[in-house]
């Protein structure tokens, strides 16, 4: 199944590939383990012939909470699929809340790790290098490079902050840290981070502007973009309305 959907997405080659994905869907169909779904999953992605395959780790919640992160040991917070093949050993990057997998430890040795967003960090990159962002099976259409183009509209819900702390790799020392990052408000009951998004009327408008590419497989999708028709449309769409991705809401 997983197969045919890739074979008729047509994700093009060559290409620097973020990866969003859910399992849940899947596995309730199939009734395979997370285990080897991850492991099929993982397969057709490299199939695509990535010039760069990365697979979101991200610590955004326990990095804010604990203000600690460890390299090999800090687990995922996106999802089975990220924290299966986590557990493989695949390269990661010592960023404490966006980590990402390397999967063919491809990423230059000179990226900037002490902030998400701006020159030199791993979604400039991205950007820089029309990266596709690929969603398997998810609720709408997520690209973290997005918060990339909020930071360049200066969204009144999102603010840069510092947080220090400390990480490790391996058995080396900890060191300290002070990291930048572009956050919302976390809610007082620390259930998540608000205003939230709208996920319906940001695929709506992506599939208006033929910006999303779909297709699906035995109830099971797959959608993609360029970041380089992505991110223009996103500014396109705050320049009309600051407001477009979230839900004007109070704080839960």
């Amino acid at each position: 199944m997983m197969q045919k959907l890739f074979q008729s997405a047509q994700i093009p080659v060559d290409k620097p590939v973020l990866v969003h994905a859910r399992l849940r869907g899947i596995h309730a169909l199939t009734d395979i383990s997370y285990q080897q779904l991850s492991g099929n999953l993982l397969d057709c992605l490299l199939d695509c012939r990535p010039s760069l395959l990365l697979i979101p780790t991200f610590t955004i919640y326990s990095f804010m909470a604990t203000r600690i992160f460890h390299r090999e040991y800090s687990h995922s917070e996106v999802g089975r699929f990220s924290e299966e093949i986590r557990l493989r050993g695949y390269p990661r990057t010592f960023d404490p809340m966006y980590s990402v997998l390397d999967i063919l430890d491809n990423l230059p040795s000179d990226l900037d790790f002490t902030r998400t967003f701006g020159p030199k960090t791993v979604m400039d990159y991205l950007k820089q290098h029309d990266g596709v962002i690929v969603n398997v099976d998810m609720p709408g259409f997520y690209a973290t490079p997005i918060h990339g183009v909020e930071l360049n509209h200066e969204v009144p819900y999102r603010y840069q902050k510092v947080y220090t702390g400390k990480m490790q790799t391996g058995d080396c020392p900890w060191i300290e840290i002070n990291y930048t990052s572009y956050v919302r408000e976390v809610s007082r009951l620390g259930t998540g981070s608000f205003p939230p998004y709208n996920q319906k009327r940001r695929l709506k408008y992506l599939r208006q502007q033929n910006i999303v590419h779909e297709t699906s497989a035995q109830g099971v999708s797959l959608s993609w973009s360029s970041l380089n028709s992505f991110c223009p449309a996103i500014d396109r769409a705050l320049e009309q309305n600051i407001h477009f991705l979230v839900d004007q809401v109070a704080e839960p």
